[in-house]
Parts: structure tokens; sequence; C-alpha cells
């Protein structure tokens, strides 16, 4: 159980005697934090259902007594009570090995500023239609198909510049979400290789598809993409790689892991590298 405090924030048209406020929750018992707003001197009557409102004093006084200063967005996601719950269904911050099935999954996915983002999968399965449609501009993506588009030349002159370019990505501090199978353990060793080297985190969101998904996804692409041999035998690495995470098994070094069936995937609407926004 922790005691949560988010950042002051001005409320220049209030009555009270002050205009900076934040909020102080939790994400346990209501019983407990009670307890910690009597140390503060709080009157129960104070409490807003959820949370308890907290001048610039009482924020730091807080602080002292051990609460845990969060963003607001990383509040509402752990705070109990019905606000906690409704930001919940709409957003998620992953941690361990997270599985999202059918329509009812996040809309959102944070992670934190900075982080090194894998969006894999089976190939067919939707990762660049994904992150096209959940990263757009708010964060590098690094495709290693886009990448040879780009320069031309061999596949391993493309995953070589595609690996430089996510290393000084990540060094920049700006995050970066790549799109890749990342069905390989030496594949996926090398990603998180980069993210510890650059001091963050790495997550992997893998694109939970059916073979015959897989396969009408390679047709719309265009067979020539993928040679045959190769495209069965990801569809195997991918199925020995799911069954690895069924068993709880987080791969690597990633902090976390979400795969998403294609239900799922189809609400995610955003891929945020920093819990605050």
């Amino acid at each position: 159980m922790a005691i949560l405090v988010d950042e002051l924030r001005e409320y220049p048209g209030t009555t009270l005697p002050f205009r900076s406020w934040c909020h102080m929750a939790t994400d346990g018992g209501f019983d407990e934090l009670h307890a910690f707003a009597a140390r503060l001197g709080l009157r129960r009557a104070w409490f807003q259902g959820d949370h308890y409102d907290l001048p610039p004093h009482g924020r730091a006084a807080a602080v002292a007594l051990g609460a845990e200063e969060v963003g607001t967005a990383e509040l509402l996601l752990r705070m109990a009570g019905p606000r906690g719950d409704r930001a919940r269904r709409r957003s998620l911050m992953p941690s361990g090995v997270v599985w999202l099935r059918g329509g009812e999954g996040p809309a959102v996915l944070r992670y934190p500023a900075g982080a090194l983002v894998a969006i894999g999968g089976p190939p067919g399965a939707g990762k660049s239609t994904l992150a096209a449609r959940a990263v757009g501009a708010r964060a590098p993506v690094l495709d290693p198909d886009d990448v040879r588009a780009r320069d031309g030349g061999e596949w391993g002159d493309a995953l070589r510049t595609w690996r430089a370019e996510l290393e000084a990505a990540l060094l920049s501090g700006s995050g970066a979400v790549a799109v890749t199978t990342a069905l390989r353990e030496g594949h996926r060793s090398a990603m998180t290789k980069a993210a510890v080297a650059a001091g963050v985190q790495a997550h992997l969101v893998l694109v939970d598809a059916a073979e015959d998904e897989c396969r009408a996804g390679r047709a719309t692409q265009g067979e020539e993409k993928i040679a045959d041999g190769l495209f069965e035998h990801l569809l195997r690495e991918w199925g020995a790689l799911r069954r690895a995470l069924e068993n709880g098994d987080l791969p690597g070094d990633f902090a976390s892991v979400v795969i998403a069936d294609r239900a799922a995937a189809a609400r995610v609407r955003r891929i945020s590298l920093s819990p605050s926004t």
C-alpha cells in the first residue's frame, strides 16, 4: 500500500486561502489513507470520496511522512476507488506479463519517459499498423522495413542502421518505438542491452494473431516481402514464445510484456512514453 500525491496545480478562481492544491490518494485501503490524513491533521469530513486535497505545506508534510510523489495520470491509474477504476479501464501502465483479449482492453498504454517500447509479433499480425495509429509523432518509430526502403541495400545493412538509430534515440532521451518481430532471443537481447546502456526501461508489446490472420496480413503486404520458408519459421517461433508467455515467463530484461489479440490491439489508440501526459 502506498500513499500518493500528485503535482500542485493552480486554482485561481477558488475562494479558499490557498491557490495551489494537489490530490492525496492511495493504491490500497481507505482506512490507511484516513489514518495517514489524521497524522497530517486533516479532518475526515475533508475526504473527497477517493482522495484528500492538500495545499503546498500539506503536500510537503505528506512527502516528509513517506508519501510517494507521482504525476496526476499515474495517480489516477493507481488510486483506489471508482475514479481509479475508470482510469484503468481507459489506460494501462503495464507491469509483468499482461494479456489483453477482446474489445474491452485499454485505449492507452503508458510507459516511462524515454523508454524503449518494442512492438512485435508474427509477420502479418499488424505491428506497423498499430505503431502508425498509436504512436504518431510522439516518439521516433523505427522499423527495419522502413530503413531498407529508405536506404536500399541488403537486410544486414538495414538492420545495422536500424540498431544504430535505435541506440541514438535512446541515448538522446527521446525514447523510441521499435517495430520488429522480436521473436528471437538474440534479437530481444540486443534491444534490452541498448536500453540498459541508455539507462531506460525496455517494454514489449506483442500482437497476438492466429496463423490465418497472419497469412491474410501477409497477403495484403505482398508475399515477396518475406520468403515462404522464413515466414513459416517465424510462425513456429511465435508459437514457442507464446507458450512460454502463457507460463508467465518474462523474456529477457523487459520490464513488461503486453500480449494483445487483434481486437485488443485495435482498441489501443495511443502509446505514450510519458505517464504524466
